[in-house]
């Protein structure tokens, strides 16, 4: 098999995400606090989102304590995503398998008018290896959206209908994938 037939094949797992689940190694990964902006928020869950044997990334999700369900998947609390990767993937394969969750989630009208705004945060991103943290930051107070690749500011917005929309292919109904999705809301109340 060739490098373009295993990257087109791990777009396609990545869009189907056959096995996610959360793992105790996970517990060493991602710490139990992060901090954002004046905001103290705490891990509310972690996952491993996978491919076929492949382990492609490692996932956690951080809110503020007292957040619900609700809150968190409306962006109404500050939030943030990492995504720590542990295979090579192209950012035209992450593209691809963000399309597959929003076009479940977002139809017709709805989805052409979010497609500029996903479009220019996906154009922000390169293509990741081993070992590199893709982290979503989202402040409702300071209105900020940020996207950065392993510390390094990639992209900015002050759109919370982006910040809904992008950490919904995780969080809302469907995502991604359900497992990983359950893994990190677990200790949402």
């Amino acid at each position: 098999m060739n490098t373009r037939s295993i990257r087109l094949s791990m777009a396609l797992g990545l869009a189907m995400m056959l096995g996610t689940g959360a793992a105790p190694a996970l517990a060493d990964t991602f710490d139990p606090e992060n901090s954002l902006g004046d905001s103290t928020l705490t891990l509310q869950g972690s996952g491993t989102a996978s491919y076929m044997i492949w382990d492609v990334y490692d996932a956690a999700l951080y809110a503020p304590p007292e957040a619900n369900e609700n809150a968190i998947v409306n962006a109404e609390v500050p939030m943030r995503l990492i995504l720590e990767y542990h295979r090579d993937v192209g950012a035209e394969d992450i593209r691809k398998a963000t399309w597959v969750a929003l076009d479940e989630q977002y139809a017709g009208e709805e989805r052409e008018r979010l497609r500029p705004k996903i479009d220019a945060i996906q154009n922000a991103m390169i293509d990741v290896t081993d070992d590199d943290r893709y982290r979503l930051d989202w402040d409702p107070e300071a209105k900020r959206l940020t996207l950065s690749l392993n510390d390094e500011t990639r992209f900015e917005s002050d759109d919370r209908e982006l910040a809904r929309a992008y950490f919904g292919i995780w969080l809302a109904e469907p995502p991604l994938s359900d497992k990983l999705r359950a893994a990190l809301l677990s200790r949402v109340d």
